[in-house]
């Protein structure tokens, strides 16, 4: 099943330094921020003696303003280049972690969601425009490669941040997980908007009227794009499983606990979503590389089926059967957007813009997703509701993707076949 032909080994071979910036940047730029919150959400109900609904507006309120961000970053990503996006976004979680420090107030609390969503969607943005800008049949494989970066941070973060608050409080715990940022990362996007041997993430020298024209041309494009059915049939089957992926994943130790289960398991469980990702991004990424939308419908069934399992976490079977399929699931969560974006409109010119809206679909779902869980649990007392809602929500997208027909992917599998078998 797995696929690694020339043409594989040709795009990994010349664009490898690429790969590891991408993966740096996922692990100390991306994960820190991402991975902390479903940790600071019981210490501030504790603290401030806040609702589980209000705790989790935080994470609304970043992928709200993720969602706009996202919009914002894709068209600077085509007018400016990735590099200075990244370096930008990404020192903003920094200081986003460092400033629970200093937070007080609900006002407070949400403003940081704001600094939090700029550094999540831009940065996601970002880095999906470097890898389809360096990757064309392998995208979703590279991409794959790229993301156990975050895979990483699952498994070193939850404990790092278990340790970090244990021993200096949750304030100074959270902020320190932002050192990998400020000493990793940084670093490492300084050196890429610098080498001359990836001026291909830079801005383009182009004379003004050849600006004003292509400016003209990639706003008729995006018009016209943006009327055929297949962009909303994408748009909304991605909304609607980030919606669900997210509140599992803000929301997991809350349902850990609730399910009796231990502090230490709760952390071994996330950190096992993380290794499970090791492999799961790659066979995810490497599924999609070779059957595109069909394949991605049926990953997005995995995510109903982790969901129904929620019901019975404490039997220690369905517990480990959860952490294997919420790891699939959310693999395929994360390599949807780009994989569908670049299998259907190809290398666009304006490739960053169309990167960014499905970004901002996602990040709107990212943000619905963990308050709609937040309330309904209010409401009602316990996730069961949440639960029965959020199993159906996957199969309805996967409907939805399956009609969607990617015309640039079978125009590379046509061409591989007109080459011959592979060296």
């Amino acid at each position: 099943m797995f696929n690694f032909d020339a043409a594989f080994r040709a795009e990994f071979r010349t664009s490898w330094a690429v790969l590891l910036i991408a993966f740096c940047t996922f692990l100390f730029g991306f994960s820190a921020p991402a991975y902390v919150l479903p940790f600071v959400f019981p210490e501030v109900i504790e603290h401030f003696g806040w609702t589980r609904e209000q705790a989790m507006l935080l994470a609304s309120s970043k992928y709200a303003v993720g969602a706009i961000c996202a919009l914002v970053v894709g068209r600077f990503v085509d007018r400016t280049g990735v590099w200075l996006a990244l370096v930008v976004n990404v020192s903003l979680g920094g200081i986003a972690l460092l400033s629970f420090l200093w937070i007080q107030s609900l006002t407070a609390y949400y403003a940081l969601g704001i600094l939090l969503g700029f550094a999540s969607g831009g940065t996601m943005v970002a880095l999906k425009v470097l890898i389809s800008r360096a990757f064309h049949h392998s995208q979703a494989t590279a991409m794959g490669v790229a993301l156990m970066g975050s895979v990483a941070g699952s498994v070193v973060l939850p404990f790092a941040i278990g340790g970090a608050i244990d021993a200096f409080g949750w304030r100074a715990g959270i902020a320190w997980m932002s050192a990998g940022i400020w000493l990793a990362a940084v670093p490492m996007l300084v050196f890429g908007l610098l080498s001359p041997r990836m001026a291909f993430g830079r801005r383009e020298d182009a004379t003004q009227a050849e600006r004003a024209t292509g400016a003209a041309e990639r706003s008729e494009t995006l018009r016209r794009v943006m009327r055929e059915p297949r962009f909303w049939l994408i748009g909304t089957a991605v909304f609607l499983v980030a919606l669900v992926d997210q509140a599992f994943t803000q929301h997991q130790v809350l349902i850990y606990s609730d399910a009796g289960i231990s502090r230490t398991w709760m952390e071994i469980g996330v950190s096992t979503i993380g290794v499970a990702g090791i492999v799961t991004r790659l066979i995810v990424g490497n599924i999609l590389d070779a059957t595109s939308n069909r394949g991605l419908a049926v990953l997005w069934w995995l995510l109903s089926l982790s969901v129904l399992m929620a019901f019975a976490l404490a039997s220690p079977v369905i517990f480990i059967a959860y952490i294997l399929f919420r790891a699939m699931g959310h693999s395929a969560v994360l390599l949807d957007t780009i994989t569908m974006t670049k299998h259907v409109w190809g290398k666009s010119a304006q490739l960053g813009t169309l990167l960014g809206i499905y970004t901002a679909f996602v990040s709107a779902g990212f943000a619905v997703g963990p308050w709609l869980m937040g309330w309904l649990h209010d409401v009602s007392g316990s996730y069961g509701p949440a639960y029965i809602l959020f199993a159906i929500i996957p199969v309805v997208a996967s409907l939805l993707i399956w009609r969607v027909e990617p015309v640039f992917w079978k125009q590379l599998r046509a061409s591989r076949s007109e080459a011959g078998p592979a060296a």
